[in-house]
């Protein structure tokens, strides 16, 4: 059944451009290997990569609606079908990216300037962030309200949660993390996805935990694919890997290995 759902789906995938009518699932957007963005389609455990849409990122994510980028100078959104929404100039270096639990909005994080940039979907305006970032290394972002965001920083062998809120008034708080390792994602409803001692662990809201066992290697970043599905990427070689997070549904795929041509312009489509 699984080969001739994979032939299905291949077969399908070779006309789908040329013929608008079919519809692929799409499970979000992911980077490959080239360092491109590219569309994600199939389901769990057959999956296929569409045309890159950009190239040369250093970090993306992706809620369901629409998603960010980062390349080494400039800060992107893009929407469900690839196209810029916006673009500014940044520092240069990665981003971390959070999206709010209605996934209106966002938040970006540019460890090389300290900056804290929010997208509310017409463009990019900085906050203020009242703390200053020195001995700790900041690990994720969250954006669990409109009035607040919070760093997932690792301090002295420890991961702590700061909340810190978006305004001048208000004092910052922290929390540790306790039982939490690096590398680690925050998703949108609250849920932390980070490395355990037999592979991945999801964290709910209410402390439950799900693991997965899995070869992991052993250096890899986590980004958002979709609002249930993250991709793992192996920072030592060319190999990425799809952790779905749904309830229940749990899982960790590996995903196609492709080096694409990147696109002539390098650029999301306007």
């Amino acid at each position: 059944m699984t080969r001739m759902w994979t032939a299905a789906l291949l077969l399908a995938s070779s006309s789908a451009w040329a013929q608008p009518s079919i519809a692929l699932p799409q499970l979000g957007f992911v980077e490959d290997s080239a360092r491109a963005l590219r569309p994600a389609y199939g389901l769990a455990g057959n999956f296929i990569l569409g045309p890159p849409i950009a190239g040369k990122i250093i970090t993306e994510a992706f809620c369901g609606s629409f998603g960010l980028l980062k390349t080494d100078s400039s800060l992107s959104a893009f929407d469900a079908a690839g196209k810029l929404l916006a673009t500014m100039d940044v520092a240069p270096g990665p981003a971390l990216f959070a999206f709010s639990p209605d996934t209106i909005a966002a938040l970006a994080y540019i460890a090389s300037s300290n900056t804290l940039l929010e997208w509310r979907g017409h463009g990019f305006a900085p906050l203020s962030l009242n703390y200053i970032v020195t001995s700790e290394t900041v690990l994720a972002i969250a954006f669990p309200t409109a009035a607040e965001a919070l760093l997932i920083v690792q301090r002295n062998g420890s991961i702590w949660e700061l909340n810190l809120p978006l305004g001048a008034i208000g004092a910052v708080s922290q929390n540790a993390l306790s039982g939490v390792r690096a590398p680690l994602l925050a998703l949108p409803l609250g849920d932390l996805v980070y490395r355990d001692t037999e592979g991945i662990a999801i964290r709910r809201t209410d402390r439950s935990e799900v693991h997965l066992a899995a070869p992991l290697p052993g250096s890899f970043s986590l980004q958002q694919m979709n609002q249930e599905w993250v991709q793992l990427t192996d920072l030592t070689s060319n190999a990425r890997f799809a952790i779905r997070t749904t309830p229940g549904r749990e899982g960790f795929y590996q995903l196609p290995e492709i080096t694409p041509a990147l696109p002539r312009s390098g650029l999301l489509r306007q």
